[in-house]
């Protein structure tokens, strides 16, 4: 029974990650069949009522593990965590320039700017912003620690994200979303051990008045939406509190949906999110454009309300079957592992070494670890 509890402690996180990506594939899958001219208007609307829910929920996530990971020297923080995101930022950004180059965007973005390529290690101006974004969280909230008291960095954030979330624009996604998430990671990274409390040991009265408000929130955010020009809704920053509360909910759904053995694969999704974020739009590029070449026929307006959906479920299990295939193969499996000289190991016999270490680390930073020990 013990380990039971342990184990659903950390799969509801990971539960929580997998829900995350699977909307950011939707997301995509929706701009690519809409824009193409496949899937209906409306989905448009629909993607933009997940707002609340979707990047907020990922960086919370990254948050919960952040508080002991910045206590690591500069050296360790670049070899354990920060060394892959940057790697992985910039291989992939190269591989999608090189992919757009090669292949038309059927949804007419463009990446093939040689200046946005050059410029991206400073401004990224494609779905890679996240890996961006959170580096520079890690390394913000190392700077931070024991200089500025973790509740001025919250409400500073706070205002940040309403500030993004109501009318401010940088001109360019990463740093608009470094504005509206930051609030986010530093949520999970200092109020960790309540959150992972609460959703461990819910109060039923709680839930249900989060539940309440989360679906009354939600409800008046997607009327607006729907009803009215998408615009209106960033007038204000009421979207931070919305988000707020799609967190408490989806976490708690989160933690509900994995006790189900229906709901494992959710789990093995949350805990290899990284191969799914930088290869999928690379397959929901494809699979639009296959599809463009039956358009006209029956089969395919029939199909269309639930296109996003196939196209979205498709690219994510295209990512994970080539991460499979690859991972172990030389060369190729630095697509999603950095290769030691870029993260400073000291030879290649530390690699495995260094890697069991860095495994160990997690485990002691698991969600279990930083709950009261009542039970």
């Amino acid at each position: 029974m013990g380990n039971d509890i342990d184990r659903s402690r950390v799969d509801w996180v990971d539960g929580a990650k997998g829900i995350a990506i699977l909307l950011v594939a939707l997301a995509h899958a929706v701009q690519w069949t809409v824009l193409s001219g496949l899937a209906p208007e409306l989905w448009n609307k629909i993607n933009l009522v997940f707002i609340v829910f979707r990047m907020p929920l990922f960086f919370l996530a990254s948050g919960l593990f952040a508080a002991s990971i910045i206590t690591r020297t500069w050296p360790t923080l670049w070899r354990t965590r920060l060394s892959l995101l940057v790697w992985a930022l910039l291989l992939w950004t190269v591989i999608r320039f090189g992919y757009f180059s090669l292949l038309p965007n059927p949804a007419g973005f463009d990446e093939t700017n040689p200046l946005d390529l050059l410029l991206a290690p400073l401004r990224p101006s494609n779905g890679l912003w996240f890996l961006y974004a959170l580096t520079l969280f890690f390394i913000a909230s190392k700077l931070m620690r024991n200089r500025v008291d973790w509740r001025v960095q919250i409400a500073v954030a706070a205002a940040l994200s309403v500030l993004f979330f109501a009318r401010a624009d940088t001109g360019n996604i990463a740093w608009n979303g470094i504005g509206r998430y930051f609030v986010f990671f530093l949520l999970g990274c200092y109020l960790r051990g309540w959150i992972l409390a609460f959703v461990n040991r819910p109060s039923r009265f709680g839930a249900l008045w989060l539940g309440l408000g989360f679906g009354a929130g939600f409800l008046v955010l997607a009327g607006v939406i729907l009803t009215v020009d998408a615009r209106v809704p960033f007038i204000t920053g009421t979207l931070v509190v919305v988000s707020l509360l799609a967190l408490g909910a989806g976490l708690l759904v989160a933690r509900f949906l994995v006790g189900f053995r229906a709901f494992t694969w959710l789990i093995y999704v949350g805990r290899n999110t990284l191969p799914i974020y930088v290869v999928h739009v690379l397959f929901v590029s494809a699979l639009t454009s296959l599809l463009l070449l039956a358009r006209g026929q029956t089969w395919l307006d029939r199909l269309g309300p639930a296109l996003p959906l196939i196209v979205a479920g498709g690219a994510v299990a295209a990512s994970l079957l080539l991460w499979r295939l690859v991972r172990d193969l030389p060369v190729l499996r630095y697509g999603f592992a950095v290769p030691a000289w870029f993260s400073g190991r000291a030879s290649a016999r530390d690699v495995t070494a260094q890697a069991a270490a860095s495994v160990s680390a997690e485990s002691a930073e698991s969600p279990e670890r930083m709950l009261p020990r009542s039970d």
